[in-house]
């Protein structure tokens, strides 16, 4: 039989790690939303490199 000290250090234990879990999933979620917000730079930047007006008339002229 369980003891009431043992109980709590139990729920302790469990309620320590759903936090740990729950910080480690706001942290990924985190990574994910600054992946992909410098993905997207990265497209616009190569969109606008493709793009460029100034570029295709130097290149228009070579």
């Amino acid at each position: 039989m369980k003891t009431l000290n043992s109980i709590a250090v139990e729920y302790l234990l469990r309620n320590d790690s759903q936090k740990d879990n729950i910080k480690s999933e706001e942290i990924s979620r985190e990574i994910r939303r600054i992946n992909a917000e410098q993905d997207r730079k990265v497209q616009k930047s190569l969109l606008f490199q493709m793009y460029d007006p100034e570029l295709e008339r130097e290149f228009s002229f070579a």
